[in-house]
């Protein structure tokens, strides 16, 4: 029996998505599946890093994308572990994600990034400026 877990993300744009994943280390395919323990799920994103099982993102009608994963298999874990480890990637997948999407647009509106720095408590401050 399959066990694929559901996290709502707010993602939205496909390709910054990959490129994000591609930099936090995982290796990436579209429009493909993702094993579970019994089952596989398809997905429009799969990411997996080396030894563990994939994670992916299914496009919503509101163009926002899901995150799918089914870890039951993977070691001994009780559901709300997995919960746990679900979270925990999705977090740093959007933190990273957020990081890409701040720089492009600034980037785009002729801005240039003076420093970024992470503070003690994860929050990350950017700072750009643009001459006129």
């Amino acid at each position: 029996m399959s066990h694929f877990s559901r996290i709502r993300t707010k993602f939205r744009h496909r390709q910054a998505l990959v490129e994000c994943l591609t930099s936090l280390g995982y290796s990436v395919e579209t429009d493909t599946t993702v094993k579970g323990y019994h089952g596989q799920h398809d997905v429009e994103i799969a990411a997996r890093k080396s030894g563990e099982y994939g994670i992916g993102f299914v496009k919503n009608p509101d163009g926002t994308f899901d995150m799918v994963a089914d870890l039951w298999g993977a070691g001994n874990r009780t559901q709300a572990k997995m919960a746990e480890e679900l979270d925990a990637q999705s977090g740093i997948i959007q933190k990273a994600y957020a990081k890409k999407m701040v720089l492009e647009q600034a980037r785009a509106d002729g801005f240039d990034v003076v420093s970024q720095v992470e503070e003690k408590d994860g929050t990350l401050r950017i700072v750009v400026r643009r001459w006129q």
